[in-house]
């Protein structure tokens, strides 16, 4: 079976992130794109047909799986269109921008027998393959501390709609869902929470840093983000009773999309030699190789659930986000109030 495949909106997360999957695996066939900009669709994708609206596309009834790249604040909307038409949908992060709604798409896409994605891409980090690994192992003893930073150095906002006030903009709803949700993944829900999202560059019109810290029974999270780190870019430290680990540098496969770099290439999702982490203790220090990333095997799994009476599990079924939505909507009041909030009582 081909998944013929609707992709809507067609800016960066689009063109690096899913077209370069779509195009190489024979599982999946882009036959159409939402756009404003037709020509710029068909310099990629000349046998893709271009519709000026979701609905229009959707009710030509082509598409087995929406992919929805535009703008966070239409994610929940469009993906609950998609859903009613009868479509899969892979929806980029964040989600929804609440969690009532995540909670309504994930009742929604089950009541509809339908398949609800998130590109939770960074799962399939190495560096996150590698620290979850390093944990299974007990490698540092009995966990203490873990932080796990994305820096970058844009000390000047730019305009576009990341960076513009408005709903779903700036960084905390573009890099704290991943933060986050890698939390989870390792550790579950946290018992409180603290934080501090705002604005640190001079006329910047949206959140462009944060600092959240996820508190759990013994030990503690930190999560931030910086727009003014110009050095390498502290990944992840991780504490414990027996030693630590720290990585340097992000995963290599988004600087590899924009390169064009084959996926059959040797290097692909190969993390340099020169920055793989470190593993301390007390009889010394070892170099700990980084795993492969494994953004193709994000499609892979996808393309393998969406196989008719399949009951393969979907990388990042929808089901298992609600909690990052949720988490980020207690970051949010924590930093409001500048209080150390309990996640089960913020809950109710």
């Amino acid at each position: 079976m081909v998944i013929t495949t609707l992709i809507v909106g067609f800016g960066y997360a689009a063109k690096t992130f899913h077209v370069p999957f779509l195009q190489a695996m024979d599982e999946f066939s882009i036959a159409g794109v939402v756009s404003s900009d037709p020509a710029k669709v068909q310099s990629v994708l000349p046998q893709a047909r271009v519709f000026s609206a979701l609905d229009e596309a959707l009710a030509s009834g082509e598409f087995d799986l929406v992919v929805i790249t535009t703008p966070n604040h239409l994610h929940a909307q469009q993906a609950e269109l998609s859903l009613r038409a009868g479509c899969h949908v892979l929806v980029e992060k964040p989600f929804t921008l609440s969690s009532d709604s995540a909670l309504e798409l994930v009742e929604l896409a089950a009541t509809l027998g339908k398949k609800l994605c998130v590109f939770h891409n960074r799962r399939f980090d190495g560096d996150f393959l590698t620290l979850r690994q390093l944990l299974s192992e007990q490698a540092v003893g009995q966990v203490k501390r873990l932080e796990s930073r994305f820096d970058r150095f844009r000390p000047v906002p730019r305009k576009r709609w990341r960076e513009n006030a408005g709903p779903g903009s700036g960084i905390f709803w573009d890099l704290g869902p991943h933060l986050l949700d890698q939390a989870l993944q390792l550790f579950g829900m946290p018992d409180k929470v603290s934080a501090t999202i705002g604005i640190l560059r001079d006329g910047g019109e949206a959140d462009d840093a944060f600092e959240v810290t996820l508190h759990y029974p013994g030990f503690t999270v930190l999560t931030g983000s910086s727009p003014f780190e110009a050095g390498p870019t502290l990944r992840f430290a991780l504490q414990g009773t027996n030693g630590s680990y720290r990585k340097y540098h992000l995963d290599p496969q988004e600087d590899q999309l924009k390169a064009g770099v084959d996926f059959a290439d040797t290097v692909w999702a190969q993390t340099p030699t020169a920055q793989h982490g470190v593993l301390y203790g007390d009889e010394g220090q070892q170099t700990v190789q980084t795993l492969a990333g494994g953004y193709t095997v994000f499609y892979q799994q996808l393309a393998d659930a969406l196989k008719p009476g399949s009951k393969a599990a979907l990388p990042a079924d929808a089901s298992s986000v609600t909690d990052v939505i949720r988490l980020i909507e207690i970051a949010r009041l924590a930093s409001e109030q500048q209080q150390t909030l309990t996640v089960n009582a913020a809950l109710n």
